[in-house]
């Protein structure tokens, strides 16, 4: 259960980082690109965009890496939906060992 709810959990603040104001967010935006990190959104649109690899590879270090990432991911076709795809399969998971629990 915790490891499906936490994936699930983890992926959707990927989203989010992508999709929602700091101030909704609570945090600063692109967190995770500034730490050189690379979350399943940007990792969908390198699926997508052969020219994103060697931005993660050098973890978004050079001017206008992250830039240029963002704008390939906003221009990918299938990335956010995929990363929605994987939120909600890790959300049904979390759910169906709730449901296998015996009641108490």
């Amino acid at each position: 259960f915790g490891f499906h709810l936490g994936l699930a959990y983890q992926i959707q603040d990927d989203i989010l980082d992508f999709t929602a104001a700091e101030n909704v967010l609570g945090k600063p935006a692109l967190a995770d690109m500034d730490l050189g990190l690379s979350t399943a959104p940007i990792l969908y649109a390198a699926q997508e965009y052969d020219e994103l690899k060697p931005l993660i590879k050098r973890r978004f270090k050079n001017n206008g890496d992250k830039q240029m990432a963002l704008e390939t991911l906003y221009k990918s076709e299938t990335a956010m939906e995929k990363v929605k795809l994987l939120a909600q399969f890790h959300a049904q998971r979390a759910v169906d060992a709730l449901i296998r629990l015996p009641q108490s």
